[in-house]
């Protein structure tokens, strides 16, 4: 017998009896793991195994069975799954797990991908007098959608979904064991897999789940168990080793994989990849499978992508590397003027746009697809899709990885004779925008730009690199005897500095209104042309972001020390690289030790890489990887961080400085580590300081810089005067000064009398 449709909610008080309920759907609305890119917040996440709300059943006589709607038995979701999702199909499948997980999902359809699914819900011998979902209040949006099956299977047209609740869009109820039009194999499926509340086995899902979530996640518990890690013998010519805790051994790791991973996906023409080849993707709001050999970006040059793994290649010894990348970047920024493209009919100068190597992407394509612009039709005609786009910030950044490299390279004046074409242009550039502001939208002295890091606006993530980029490049302008066009470049970066200077301040500090991604840049940009020590960088520029710091922080800490919702790099890694360089040195021990946990994923594939995104519940202690694996400027960013750790900082001026800032308790030990901008390596062996004391074995070799060489131990309590310290078993007592939350120690010596 099969009775009439009904709508939910249903509410009849003659009610409709029957056998079973069948209900169309099993699918959140909201067909998310979380938000994109990841997120800390709990309401936000729906992991595998959690209850999103109840099917409500209501009797004639006032009781009532409450289902469980719960992800991975009555509820499942289309993202992701609609691909082939690994571990439970395709190449790598894990039979054990796909069984599990197939055991417990009980609605027809869903592990086949099909568009519409069906659960079977075996119901009291009683009229059904309501019918109901239920959300639940702690999960963001807070109410399910189902809706119940009430006409024959292939004819019925799923009813507008309301966002943010599971879905059962019809139902009936009937006493058939099974429904006209389904498949074959529908009486077998629902032989083992009907919902009976009066012998509901609960146990048996709950375990099933756990085995799932267990496999597609990392849990508190895998921390504490992670091995130490051994290097392997086809490490870098370098050799860093953090000890003192699993989460120094995790960082250990970290840096190995991750290193060996760019350096592999830096091609020998230069194309650094940002995807690695056959990397796989978790996609931005998936639930936990992946999808293998993804290649998300494998063929893209994307410029703030490259410009930081650049200066990451240039921290890590790999000069080389980045130069070739640099000259690649070069050859794809000329695209402009090799193409003849105009705008307003004057000729557009070569600049780096979103993806270097498809020059127009954005402007003739993602433009159709929705992409914010004022470059439109009706404003500049024909033209409007020449320009490429204009990722103010990327075109920056490379300019700054470019400086760096060839700073690392020995400064030499040939260099940028050879590459001046390359060198001129990207300045030209920024002098083009100053010029023609009715083309390019300069206003009050501030580049304006159209990608992810301004979005039709003006910010620091793209005018401070524009300006440090543009002094790298006066410098080396003056160094090849162009003395004219430093001259002339100076007077735009003075222009630059005081539109940033005015405008993109509030009071004592930056507005962080126009951060343009999810935190400060600053201090963290000025790191890759000052260095580690905030006392060479400019002194008003360090106190803004200073007084901004706790309100930048404040958003990753709601959650457990985590900054995940804007990719790892924009946000984790550089709120920890601003801790770190501000010696704000309780947080940025949290972050650092954060970033381990968001590096390690033993049960996944290459489990020390950085993701690009996580969805965490620090509560549960249940970490998800999101997103792209290994995504380039993500975990350039995060080796950033390890590098600050580690504290030797690339040589900029007159000084050569060491000045770890390693969380509590850890160790560092690196053997043939390069010094940034000379020729020499250096052995350090330090640990994090015991009361009022410190030791450290220091060495350098190979071309020792003329140099004074100036080591900083801490950190030591703010209240701390004198410190004893050892360098090479030598004692030093030391007064303090304090910097940040903590007090350090500064020893000056010769590197070449060093004891």
């Amino acid at each position: 017998m099969l009775n009439p449709s009904v709508s939910l909610p249903y509410r009849d008080q003659n009610g409709i009896k029957g056998k079973y309920l069948y209900a169309i759907g099993g699918y959140h609305s909201t067909d998310t793991g979380c938000p994109a890119w990841g997120t800390s917040d709990p309401s936000d996440i729906r992991f595998i195994g959690d209850h999103l709300g109840d099917f409500v059943i209501t009797y004639a006589d006032g009781s009532a069975d409450t289902v469980p709607l719960i992800l991975g038995y009555t509820l499942w979701l289309h993202s992701t799954w609609m691909e082939t999702p690994a571990p439970f199909m395709g190449e790598g499948k894990d039979d054990a797990l796909a069984a599990r997980l197939m055991e417990t999902l009980s609605l027809y359809g869903a592990w086949d991908r099909r568009e519409r699914w069906l659960l079977r819900v075996a119901l009291r011998d009683l009229p059904v007098t309501a019918v109901e979902v239920v959300g639940d209040p702690e999960k963001n949006p807070a109410r399910p959608v189902l809706s119940v099956y009430t006409v024959p299977w292939g004819t019925t047209e799923d009813q507008p979904l309301k966002k943010g609740t599971p879905v059962f869009t019809e139902a009936c109820i009937t006493d058939d064991e099974t429904l006209p039009d389904l498949g074959e194999d529908a009486p077998a499926f629902f032989a083992t897999h009907t919902v009976d509340l009066t012998s509901l086995p609960l146990k048996c899902v709950q375990e099933n789940l756990d085995a799932v979530c267990h496999a597609l996640h990392t849990l508190d518990g895998d921390f504490e168990q992670a091995p130490d890690f051994e290097i392997p013998d086809d490490y870098l010519p370098y050799r860093v080793s953090f000890s003192g805790s699993p989460l120094a051994e995790i960082a250990t790791g970290a840096v190995y994989h991750n290193m060996k991973n760019l350096c592999e996906r830096t091609d020998p023409d230069g194309f650094i990849h940002t995807s690695y080849h056959n990397a796989p993707s978790w996609r931005y709001d998936g639930f936990g499978p992946y999808v293998l050999n993804a290649n998300s970006y494998y063929d893209a040059y994307y410029a703030r992508d490259c410009a930081r793994a650049i200066m990451t290649l240039n921290l890590f010894g790999q000069n080389r590397k980045a130069l070739d990348s640099c000259r690649l970047g070069g050859e794809f920024m000329m695209a402009y003027p090799r193409d003849g493209v105009t705008l307003g009919g004057i000729p557009v100068p070569g600049h780096f746009s979103v993806m270097c190597n498809k020059p127009y992407i954005y402007s003739q394509l993602l433009i159709h697809h929705g992409w914010p612009t004022q470059y439109t039709s009706e404003r500049f005609g024909e033209e409007c899709g020449n320009l490429g786009n204009q990722e103010t910030d990327g075109h920056g950044l490379m300019m700054m990885g470019h400086f760096a490299a060839w700073a690392a390279a020995g400064k030499d004046p040939a260099y940028v004779r050879e590459n001046w074409d390359y060198i001129r242009e990207c300045v030209k550039w920024i002098m083009w925008c100053f010029d023609h502001p009715e083309l390019t939208f300069v206003k009050d002295d501030l580049l304006y730009g159209e990608t992810e890091a301004a979005m039709n606006d003006y910010t620091l993530y793209a005018n401070i690199p524009c300006y440090l980029g543009l002094l790298g490049y006066i410098e080396m302008a003056s160094a090849a005897g162009f003395a004219e066009e430093a001259t002339l470049w100076q007077t735009y970066a003075d222009r630059l500095q005081s539109g940033i200077d005015k405008g993109l301040t509030d009071g004592e500090g930056w507005n962080l209104e126009k951060r343009g991604f999810s935190h400060d840049p600053v201090v963290t940009m000025l790191a890759d042309t000052c260095g580690y020590d905030t006392a060479d960088m400019p002194a008003d520029w360090v106190s803004r972001s200073m007084a901004v710091y706790p309100a930048d922080l404040r958003k990753t800490v709601d959650f457990g020390w985590y900054g995940v919702r804007g990719g790892i790099g924009y946000d984790h890694s550089m709120i920890t690289q601003n801790a770190l360089l501000l010696d704000q040195t309780a947080d940025a021990g949290a972050l650092v030790e954060s970033l381990c946990r968001i590096c390690y994923a033993p049960r996944l594939p290459e489990p020390y890489l950085v993701p690009e995104g996580m969805a965490i519940d620090a509560e549960k202690g249940i970490f998800r990887r999101q997103g792209d694996l290994g995504n380039l400027v993500q975990l350039a960013e995060a080796m950033k961080c390890f590098h600050i750790v580690i504290g030797i900082s690339p040589v900029w001026g007159d000084t050569v400085k060491v000045m770890p800032r390693l969380p509590k308790g850890w160790s560092v030990a690196v053997k043939d580590y390069p010094l940034v901008n000379t020729r020499a390596t250096v052995d350090m062996e330090t640990s994090y300081p015991t009361g009022n004391t410190q030791a450290m074995t220091l060495s350098l070799r190979g071309e020792i810089p003329e140099k004074t060489l100036r080591v900083r131990f801490g950190p030591f309590s703010p209240d701390c005067e004198t410190v004893t310290v050892t360098l090479n078993h030598s004692p030093y007592t030391l007064q303090t000064e304090l910097c940040g939350d903590a007090s350090w120690a500064w020893l000056e010596i010769d590197p070449n009398t060093l004891p």
